[in-house]
């Protein structure tokens, strides 16, 4: 099926006020709007670097009313007087985005020089509070001075695509003026870019789509801990209009740290942004920048429980095994009791570095990488944290790099660790969250409900029911590959009172499976799953909406006549509109959502998707791809058309040829065409209402039936190195209140350690699928 897309357009704060974290406030309704709304959009850089030739800058504006042409004023203030600012800024009929130019004579600019100008929309009939009106800006003549070659390995670009590994050599810039902000050239550029995608730029352009814009990108680390992007350009467009210029940008609580010229961010601490929304970057931590000059060290430390060990006497002991990097001089620990917070974890790390910490121990005189065993003796069962901090090669500790894990210890009856409790509930706003429910309808709004007891890790995911159950792996695998860790704040909630948040967006009428894995301090876990569709829109349109069934019968020289049979469900948009509609299935039955838009005058009903033309994993050796063509011939088409029978205001044909193609895969690219999953041509295809049968019937037989390459219409002049779409869907996802975490004095242990043998590991063949009880689906 579809590749699973996790886009979670959730409503993350970013470093520097762009975006504001979500509170109990956000939910009471906001003003009305009227006008045109015109605004500043939030990419406008805030600082603009001019090079010599640079003798103009043009500010962009939008609107969301672009019908008539328009002209709106506009107030300036530059306290040089040396910008030329025009008093207005005017719209042609159409056009939802316009120019602000502003001019000057670069020869009377200071180079490193700073010079403040602000703008204010001046149209209150025109603007709105849901945009920027105002904005400031700072122009700079050329304030950089290079510093030399340094590397840069990306681990945000890969959470849209999947890509190579890639680490290349950067050139870098220090501010003149202000210290610690430093600009990287060209980071996304083609050199980036041909060598994660595998091909050249022309294949990079026509086949995923993307085009570059050179484009340098600033990098503030004046606190080098707190290292952050603003929001800015990338340098790199979708060609998709759906998804636009793509935005880096550090989150709120996400900034990195710079330490000996190595820059680095927290896993998810990153943003990418585009007109489709936002998303969680730097997944796997792998995104780092190296200033020039700068040393890699390796300072890793890992600490896991090994065993328990009994002596002849009946003595317990805890076996712990400390594995270090190549760097690491020296390690100090500390044993606890107990489950302990993160801020407990925080401040005992800090106690252990400056050898304050109570019952502290010390592993000295490490060279090179490595693995240390030691075992102590404990007596009493429960769950135990251990606290543990890495001295650098001249050995300091570091403090911000400590690791902290707990573990369950059974003790000298053997006990067993606790199962882990959660329970999660998925329902309409009107029921679980009441309060919210006229901000968010149960149209196209869901909310759930997390609670458990002496959780350590939450991780959810939601997406469509029919996506999920088409997947092709469990509801495990699923959270645990594509889903997201809840934070420190909504943990505490879940083990109190229960943390509850609401999913924005959505399509109505339509069942939404939520899978939430959750992981007790004892070291378990369960996975639990909660199904709820949304409520119907109270449509009052003449199309006939619902189930249609599409009928196709293709003929292949040599080959068997085949039947080919699709259902698809066309839903009302919103209640408002009787115009726009949401259409599911068409084509493949893979959960795939498409834009449909009723035109009454010329009986069409036109669909688009920006999956139109992209290939998705069916498994590991075949992908599969919808494609339209003008009808009879090899032309793509960017959009479907299908006839509505101008008396009964039902769906009856097609006016495109549609081909659901089959294609090899190898890797990430697909290597020819193999078949079709499903042919569907204007000439000979019908459409008709149709009722999907009752859970348990049998489904359509044909849609899964292939028919081979010679069949296939696909116009394909080259399908080699074709690469299969990674983009993921977005959810957007905004927070309801969250309880107060507690915390408690932390008692830690007074051991004698001793160096010891790690346990002997038993290999052996790894399960690839974990099934989950069927009993831990709760009811709707």
């Amino acid at each position: 099926m579809k590749s699973l897309k996790i886009f979670i357009l959730a409503a993350v704060a970013i470093v520097a006020g762009l975006f504001a974290a979500c509170s109990d406030d956000d939910f009471k309704a906001g003003p009305a709007v009227s006008g045109t709304q015109v605004y500043f959009p939030e990419s406008i850089a805030a600082e603009y670097s001019i090079g010599d030739e640079v003798s103009e800058i043009a500010i962009p504006v939008m609107r969301v009313v672009g019908t008539e042409a328009q002209t709106v004023a506009v107030l300036a203030d530059d306290k040089s007087g040396l910008f030329s600012i025009p008093a207005s800024v005017s719209f042609a009929a159409g056009e939802k985005k316009a120019e602000l130019l502003m001019t000057f004579d670069r020869t009377k600019l200071e180079d490193g020089k700073e010079y403040p100008v602000s703008f204010l929309l001046n149209d209150e009939e025109n603007t709105t509070p849901y945009g920027n009106s105002q904005l400031a800006i700072t122009v700079t003549p050329w304030p950089w001075e290079l510093l030399g070659t340094g590397l840069f390995r990306d681990d945000w670009l890969s959470s849209m695509y999947n890509g190579n590994s890639v680490e290349i050599e950067v050139q870098i810039h220090k501010h003149k003026s202000r210290e610690g902000v430093y600009m990287i050239e060209d980071m996304y550029g083609w050199p980036f870019l041909t060598e994660f995608f595998g091909g050249s730029q022309a294949d990079i352009e026509s086949k995923v789509g993307l085009n570059y814009t050179p484009t340098n990108i600033v990098l503030n680390a004046s606190d080098p801990n707190a290292v952050f992007f603003s929001r800015q350009f990338s340098g790199i467009t979708d060609k998709d209009p759906d998804y636009g210029d793509y935005e880096i940008a550090t989150l709120k609580d996400g900034e990195g740290t710079l330490v000996d010229g190595v820059v680095t961010f927290p896993i998810q601490g990153l943003g990418l942004f585009c007109l489709k929304g936002g998303q969680y970057a730097n997944k796997n931590g792998n995104f780092r920048i190296l200033l020039p000059g700068a040393e890699i060290v390796d300072y890793s430390l890992a600490v896991e429980y090994d065993s328990m060990r009994v002596d002849g006497d009946g003595v317990t002991s805890a076996v712990l095994t400390f594995n270090y990097g190549a760097d690491v001089t020296g390690i100090g620990y500390v044993v606890v009791p107990s489950n302990i917070s993160a801020e407990e974890r925080a401040t005992l790390a800090a106690a252990i570095a400056d050898g304050s910490a109570k019952d502290l121990n010390k592993i000295e005189n490490l060279d090179g990488s490595g693995s240390v065993t030691e075992k102590f003796v404990l007596a009493g069962s429960g769950a135990h944290t251990v606290v543990a901090v890495a001295n650098d090669k001249n050995g300091q500790p570091l403090t911000a790099d400590f690791v902290a894990i707990n573990f369950f210890f059974p003790g000298s009856g053997g006990a067993a660790a606790p199962e882990c409790e959660v329970q999660a509930q998925l329902g309409l706003p009107s029921a679980l969250v009441p309060e919210n429910a006229a901000k968010y309808p149960d149209q196209n709004n869901l909310a759930y409900l997390v609670k458990g007891s002496e959780l350590q890790s939450v991780r959810t995911y939601l997406n469509k029911t029919a996506v999920i159950q088409g997947a092709g792996m469990t509801p495990e695998q699923i959270v645990t590959n594509y889903g997201n860790n809840i934070s420190a704040d909504q943990l505490s909630a879940a083990n109190g009172t229960g943390f509850a948040n609401i999913f924005i967006e959505l399509d109505p009428d339509t069942s939404y499976t939520l899978i939430v894995k959750a992981t007790n301090v004892y070291g378990k876990s369960k996975v639990v799953t909660a199904e709820c569709s949304t409520a119907e829109v109270d449509y009052k349109g003449e199309l006939v909406i619902g189930g249609y069934k599409m009928s196709y019968t293709a003929t292949a020289e040599g080959q068997e006549p085949k039947l080919f049979e699709n259902v698809f469900t066309v839903k009302a948009a919103s209640a408002e509109s009787v115009t726009d509609f949401i259409v599911t299935d068409f084509a493949y039955e893979d959960g795939g959502t498409w834009s449909g838009k009723y035109d009454a005058d010329a009986a069409t009903f036109t669909l688009t998707s920006s999956d139109l033309g992209k290939w998705y994993k069916l498994n590991e050796t075949t992908a599969y791809c919808i494609n339209a063509y003008v009808s009879g011939t090899d032309d793509a088409a960017n959009a479907v058309v299908l006839t509505v029978d101008a008396a009964t205001k039902q769906l009856k044909g097609l006016q495109n040829d549609i081909v659901v193609a089959l294609g090899s895969v190898e890797g990430s690219s697909i290597t020819g065409i193999i078949g079709a999953m499903g042919i569907y041509y204007a000439d000979g295809t019908t459409i008709a209402p149709y009722t999907k049968p009752e859970a348990g019937t049998s489904a359509l037989s044909a849609k899964m039936q292939s028919v081979g390459h010679s069949a296939v219409k696909v116009p394909y002049r080259s399908v080699a190195d074709m690469r299969l779409a990674g983009r993921r869907n977005l959810l957007k996802s905004n927070a309801v209140s969250a309880g107060e975490g507690l915390t408690c004095p932390v008692r830690t242990l007074s051991v004698k350690p001793e160096r010891c043998e790690p346990s002997p590991k038993t290999f052996g063949r790894v399960a690839t699928f974990k099934l989950v009880d069927s009993s831990a689906r709760l009811a709707k």
